[in-house]
């Protein structure tokens, strides 16, 4: 799938300069990441040399194409508005004449559509779109690594308000003092002054701390476990972390005497705007440090906090303080989010308004079953409310429940359809807790809530055919919306689902050993689970596909992909393959509509007969289903023992056949989270095996036609083609 703007998004800093491709949909490419041609690499090359090489390198990271969008996440203090750098210790040392960056850049590469944040900023725009701040007033992001600044955003409005410069929260250069080993320490910042904040809590101050240390107290430096890991060659940074996991007393000192000034700021921003509902701490250094570098932080605040609060709100503080864990403020994400002037999640109309407001009147278009028709119609756009998400489905996928439903086969009442495919996150609700889960995120929606009845995407609540859809609070807090790392390209979504069903079969088949699958059922499932066999049951697997129609075989032999042996119902019912079956141990995979299912098993049993026999009953059963293969077994209580992937593992029925002979036989209803992972990631790594699959693709107007003359008719044959797979494209409708 293209996402209608997918962008280069840089992230400079002192050390590195990293960059890659990003969308709200797609998410990030593979990141490139280069030596920054920063003072702090290159400490003897004139400044103005170093500006000519940044500004090269950011030109040469955006590729040359027509509409070329780039955001920049700048590690330096510049004007919020202009893009004009005002200075940065890392990158340029002490120099402050300003550098008009956007500017030239734009005339370097004039083809390129330019934004330029600060690198907090860009952070912070990240960490703020995390659905669990939507109810929060204000989030301050500090960053301790080369340097150090801060930023605050106010999420009812998505402000991030600057001073007359365009600048806030140059925090790194204000005053400050520290003490080592009981006496003050006075050192220089990169910046070219003495005593600042980042005199000691940078990155290059902590180091600057130790080395302090070292001279002041040699003996206890000799005898600590920070010393003795830097004797060892190791790293300062993970000689500190080792260090303080042993809770070596000096490192303990060390990091408590750097930290000291960034408390003092946090307690002072505090005590100036009490709606400051979070200080979260990212940068190399505290992400790093990780608990070690809150622990040190609290430590001071609770020796000495807020007046008066500190005393009767103790908890009030310590609560709003937090570390940013790895990937939580990505300044590349938060640059995309700048460039495309996208809200953060609490600053979004739609993800603060509650579910059955009117909110902006907005409607969206949707497949609706009307009778035996469906119609593209209008209908409200959702809006979510507390443990609710709202998603855009990109691609959808059609399955043979649907045309089953369309054919007055099922009683399921919900009018939308649809249960397959990949969507895209647009709005959340307060009380969503998952990072992942953010405006943006590309997701699958797990169709089958395993203990929550009410939750049945596409049956009981209305399904991807269309282009919002609401995802209950039951199953966000179920875990059922799956951010996925990378998403099939093309129509290959609509195949996600379905995959994962054949990846649960064959894991629950496995233990059987079999030498031979029986795959009944010429639908998506059965072509997939033919493909997959050698690759999920073992390389000896000899395959058996059997088909319902003339049209389906004739279908498989023109496949790219087959099975070893392909046959039609009535081939398999006059032993035509008895060789091939019987004295084997043979893996039965039923996957057909529910109507066909019993006899498609009895006929499986009749085809192997002397073989030790595993049956999984993938195609849908009414209640009951008796088969005279098991007198008083309700097979449709088999199957239903097994849903949305619990229990592990998964319950195995060992049944008694009326011949005397023993059967295995297992089902399930819907997969677990893990599964819908795996097949994704497969889908992925071979798409030309499955490509050919996804027969027909359409839009709205083509699948509202197309499903209403299937709802009509008992055929598979659409526009002269055998239909295994219809993808309906629902993004951008």
């Amino acid at each position: 799938m293209t996402s209608p703007v997918t962008l280069t998004v840089v992230d400079v800093g002192g050390t590195h300069v990293r960059s890659a491709s990003w969308s709200p949909s797609e998410g990030l490419g593979d990141t490139l990441v280069q030596p920054s041609p920063s003072r702090l690499r290159n400490p003897g090359t004139a400044v103005e040399e170093l500006k000519e090489r940044l500004i090269s390198t950011l030109c040469d990271v955006v590729p040359r194409s027509p509409g070329a969008v780039a955001g920049i996440s700048f590690g330096a203090a510049l004007d919020h508005r202009t893009g004009t750098v005002y200075g940065s210790a890392p990158l340029f040392g002490d120099d402050t004449t300003p550098l008009d960056l956007r500017g030239a850049l734009h005339a370097r590469r004039p083809d390129v559509r330019w934004h330029v944040v600060n690198d907090v900023t860009a952070a912070l725009l990240h960490f703020a779109a995390a659905p669990h701040r939507s109810t929060y007033r204000k989030v301050l992001l500090m960053t301790i690594s080369s340097g150090i600044a801060c930023r605050t955003v106010d999420l009812r409005t998505g402000a991030i308000a600057t001073d007359g410069s365009g600048l806030q929260g140059e925090v790194g250069h204000l005053p400050a003092t520290a003490r080592l080993a009981g006496a003050p320490v006075e050192l220089m910042c990169d910046c070219g002054r003495p005593g600042h904040v980042s005199s000691y809590a940078s990155g290059p101050g902590l180091r600057r701390m130790a080395d302090t240390l070292t001279r002041r107290v040699p003996e206890r430096w000799e005898r600590s476990r920070l010393g003795a890991e830097m004797a060892e060659g190791g790293s300062f940074e993970s000689a500190l972390a080792t260090a303080l996991d042993a809770e070596d007393p000096l490192a303990r000192e060390l990091l408590d005497a750097s930290t000291e000034p960034v408390a003092d700021l946090l307690r002072t921003a505090l005590c100036l705007d009490p709606e400051l509902d979070e200080l979260t701490l990212s940068g190399g250094v505290a992400t790093g440090l990780g608990d070690h570098y809150r622990a040190s932080v609290l430590g001071h605040l609770l020796r000495q906090g807020l007046y008066l609060t500190g005393e009767l709100a103790p908890g009030w503080l310590p609560d709003r303080i937090t570390v940013c864990a790895p990937g939580e403020a990505n300044g590349l994400i938060g640059a995309g989010i700048a460039a495309l002037g996208l809200p953060t999640a609490a600053a979004s109309e739609e993800a603060r308004t509650p579910a059955g407001t009117a909110g902006s009147g907005e409607t969206h278009p949707a497949l609706v079953r009307e009778g035996d028709a469906v119609h593209v119609r209008r209908r409200p756009a959702p809006l979510p409310g507390p443990g609710e998400i709202v998603v855009a489905p990109e691609v959808a996928g059609v399955c043979g429940t649907d045309l089953q439903i369309l054919r007055g086969l099922r009683d399921d009442g919900a009018p939308v359809l649809g249960h397959e495919g990949v969507a895209r996150i647009v709005a959340v609700g307060p009380g969503v807790d998952d990072p992942r889960l953010t405006p943006g995120a590309l997701v699958v929606v797990n169709p089958t809530h395993p203990t929550d009845p009410s939750f049945l995407l596409g049956h009981n609540v209305d399904g991807m055919l269309q282009a919002r859809m609401l995802v209950p609070a039951s199953a966000v807090r179920g875990g059922l919306v799956v951010a996925l790392d990378a998403v099939p390209p093309g129509a290959l979504p609509a195949l996600v689902e379905p995959l994962a069903v054949v990846r649960y079969a064959s894991l629950a088949l496995g233990p059987h050993a079999p030498d031979t699958l029986l795959v009944v059922g010429d639908g998506t499932v059965g072509h997939l689970a033919v493909r997959t066999a050698r690759r999920w049951l073992g390389d000896a697997v000899r395959t058996v596909h059997v088909h319902h129609t003339g049209e389906g075989l004739e279908w498989s032999r023109q496949a790219p992909y087959g099975a070893d042996h392909r046959v039609g119902r009535d081939g398999l019912e006059t032993g035509e393959l008895d060789d091939v079956l019987r004295r084997r141990r043979v893996a039965v995979l039923i996957a057909t509509p529910a109507p066909a299912t019993l006899p498609s098993l009895e006929l499986a049993l009749r085809a192997t007969e002397g073989s030790e026999v595993a049956v999984d009953l993938v195609g849908g059963l009414r209640r009951p289903a008796y088969s005279y293969r098991f007198p008083g077994v309700d097979l449709s209580e088999v199957r239903a023992a097994n849903c949305g992937g619990v229990p592990v593992p998964p319950v195995v029925a060992r049944l008694t056949a009326a011949d005397g002979r023993p059967v295995t036989v297992l089902g399930h209803r819907g997969v677990a989270n893990e599964h819908l992972e795996y097949a994704a990631a497969e889908l992925c790594h071979a798409p030309e095996r499955y490509a050919d699959l996804v027969t027909h693709e359409m839009d709205f107007a083509g699948a509202a036609r197309t499903l209403t003359a299937l709802a009509r008719g008992e055929t598979r044959v659409v526009d002269g083609r055998r239909l295994v797979k219809l993808a309906v494209r629902t993004a951008g409708t």
